[in-house]
């Protein structure tokens, strides 16, 4: 994709012909996406942008993405491209990495086409991504697909040689006082489909009753559903304060138990326990509950097909494919558990189609001459209990 210089540009049309407006926040890793607020047009440094990263911005509500870097390298077709244009937030792409010095946040910029302007000058020019070019990125990423997995097969045997305590034994998981042993566990993830999943497993929670696991901001989505999390997990910059005064246990990894971490712990009187290793968030749930003893651990906003796997995967790749290895059949996704979950009777529901079934049953003999015989019995024999009853 083709970049201009960005010196020296000027435009001659009016702002009112720009296609959006806002102002700038810059996002030069995918952490800082919740920097973001509605209304910024974010200016992002994110090469491959992955779905998860792309769903982050549109509910933040940006109005639209510029990114430096080339938003589909044709390594793996990442999915964060389909997101946005879906969506219908404009996506300028591969404006090259200098805009980060020529604008800040704040700074009130449009799109005009594939120029994104500030007043008269043009700052930035790339290539405006629509469906056609979607389409052409993703194509392009499935050809890279067979190196990915050649680096993602090398990377797995560093992991299993620097982590292979923790994967193989379990050394350093913390203990917890919620009991998983032989339990099933549901593990609710930042998936951009966890809130809707979860709409589709109410009659299994509800019958089941799960222990309740919420991984990063999917553990919002469980408190905004109205369940109470008994474990949360991850990185709790992407957790309220409303989850972690709900949730029974707080776990967070070595890495992100800083000092800002610890105060929050402190104002809202809650402490937290920490997973070790350089785990991400979603593999330390799993693994704490692999370790824990959960008889069947089900993912709720995970991925579901090679592409999705690749594209989550895009800094973690290896620790994700050996949690899923060391889980092996105990871990089911929830769009299959929810196909194959049949639920429970009820006493009374039992009680109920049984009388049902006798009162048909009755109808049926009374049509019959044995049966009419029958039911004259019973009415005489009520009838002289009646009487004997009265006197």
């Amino acid at each position: 994709m083709t970049t201009v210089s960005l010196l020296n540009l000027r435009r001659t049309a009016p702002d009112t012909t720009l296609d959006v407006q806002g102002p700038v926040r810059l996002v030069r890793s995918a952490r800082d996406v919740k920097r973001v607020r509605s209304g910024d047009v974010a200016v992002v440094d994110l090469p491959d942008l992955d779905r998860t990263t792309a769903e982050a911005l549109r509910l933040r509500g940006a109005v639209a993405v510029v990114n430096t870097a080339p938003t589909s390298t044709g390594r793996y077709p990442n999915l964060g491209p389909q997101v946005l244009v879906g969506a219908g937030v404009p996506l300028l792409d591969a404006v090259g990495t200098e805009l980060f010095t020529r604008v800040k946040d704040g700074d009130k910029v449009g799109l005009d086409g594939a120029q994104l302007v500030r007043g008269d000058e043009v700052v930035a020019e790339g290539t405006l991504v629509d469906d056609e070019l979607v389409a052409e990125m993703l194509s392009r990423g499935r050809t890279g697909m067979a190196v990915q997995l050649e680096t993602l097969t090398a990377n797995s045997g560093e992991y299993l040689r620097r982590e292979h305590a923790l994967l193989l034994e379990g050394v350093g998981i913390p203990e917890l006082a919620t009991s998983l042993d032989g339990r099933e566990v549901v593990v609710v993830l930042s998936g951009p489909e966890s809130a809707a999943e979860l709409k589709t497993m109410r009659r299994y929670l509800k019958e089941r009753k799960p222990v309740l696991v919420g991984v990063d901001s999917g553990a919002d989505a469980l408190v905004a559903a109205g369940y109470d999390p008994a474990v949360v997990v991850g990185d709790l910059s992407q957790m309220g304060d409303r989850t972690l005064r709900a949730a029974g246990e707080i776990v967070v990894t070595e890495s992100r138990l800083h000092a800002e971490t610890e105060e929050r712990l402190e104002r809202l009187q809650r402490t937290a326990v920490e997973f070790p290793g350089t785990s991400g968030s979603e593999e330390a749930a799993l693994l704490l509950s692999d370790a824990r003893g959960a008889r069947v651990v089900v993912t709720v906003g995970g991925f579901g097909t090679l592409e999705e796997f690749l594209d989550s995967a895009r800094s973690g790749g290896a620790t994700r494919y050996l949690t899923r290895l060391r889980l092996g059949a105990r871990l089911v996704d929830a769009r299959a558990m929810v196909g194959l979950h049949r639920p429970r009777f009820t006493l009374f529901q039992v009680l109920l189609v049984l009388l049902v079934a006798l009162v048909a049953l009755g109808a049926a003999l009374a049509t019959t001459p044995v049966g009419a015989e029958w039911l004259e019995s019973a009415r005489d024999w009520l009838t002289t209990t009646a009487q004997e009853i009265r006197g």
